[in-house]
C-alpha cells in the first residue's frame, strides 16, 4: 500500500473550519499524552491554550507557524514553531544566538508508530535550515514520554538540561533538547 505524506500550513488568519479541526486535534493529543493531570487542571489548561480563540490569537504572531500532518489528503498530526524563538533558553548558561522552537510535535494516537514523526521532523528541520536560516532547533519533552525522548535521542537530540512546568496543580519536570542544524 502506498501513502503520500504532505504538509498543509494554516494560514493567518485560518479558516474557522481549520481553526476548529486544529484545536479538536491539539485538546485529542495534549490529553492523550498527559493523562496524569487532573480534569480541572486539564479542562482549565485546554481551555486557555488549546480553544480556537487561543490558538486564533496565537497565530497572529508572525513568528508562530502551525502546520497540518496529511497522510492521503487525512489530517494526521500538527506541528507549531517559532522561528528564532529563545523560549525555554533562559534555563541555559550559554544558549545558542539563533534558535527555533518546535514547541508542538502531536499525532493522533492511532497514526503513531508509522513512520510519519521522522518525515515530519525531517520537514521541520529542513524548514528551520533553509527558511528560517536558524542553526540551532531546540524543543522540550515531558520527564515521562519515554518514546518522545527515544525518538529525538535517535534523531541527534541532546538532553541540555531540565525545568519545571507547572500546569495548575501539577509541576512537571521538562527536559530540553537541542540539536544544531
Amino acid at each position: 500500500m502506498s501513502y503520500l505524506i504532505t504538509f498543509q500550513p494554516i494560514v493567518s488568519p485560518p479558516s474557522d473550519a481549520d481553526l476548529q479541526a486544529l484545536s479538536d486535534m491539539a485538546r485529542l493529543t495534549f490529553a492523550d499524552t498527559f493523562r496524569h493531570y487532573t480534569e480541572a487542571d486539564l479542562n482549565s489548561y485546554l481551555d486557555s491554550a488549546l480553544s480556537p480563540s487561543a490558538l486564533a490569537r496565537d497565530m497572529t504572531e508572525p513568528r508562530t507557524r502551525y502546520t497540518f500532518v496529511m497522510l492521503n489528503d487525512q489530517r494526521v498530526g500538527y506541528l507549531k514553531w517559532i522561528s528564532k524563538s529563545t523560549q525555554y533558553l533562559q534555563y541555559l548558561t550559554s544558549p545558542p544566538r539563533n534558535s527555533f522552537l518546535l514547541e508542538r510535535f502531536y499525532f493522533l494516537p492511532e497514526f503513531c508508530g508509522r513512520g510519519l514523526a521522522a518525515m515530519a521532523l525531517a520537514y521541520v528541520e529542513s524548514f528551520a535550515k533553509y527558511e528560517a536560516k536558524a542553526d540551532y532547533l531546540h524543543l522540550s519533552v515531558w520527564e515521562k514520554n519515554y518514546r518522545a525522548q527515544r525518538f529525538y535521542q535517535k534523531h541527534g537530540y541532546r538532553t541540555l538540561t531540565s525545568f519545571e512546568y507547572p500546569v495548575g496543580s501539577i509541576v512537571d519536570q521538562e527536559f530540553l533538547y537541542g540539536k544544531s542544524l
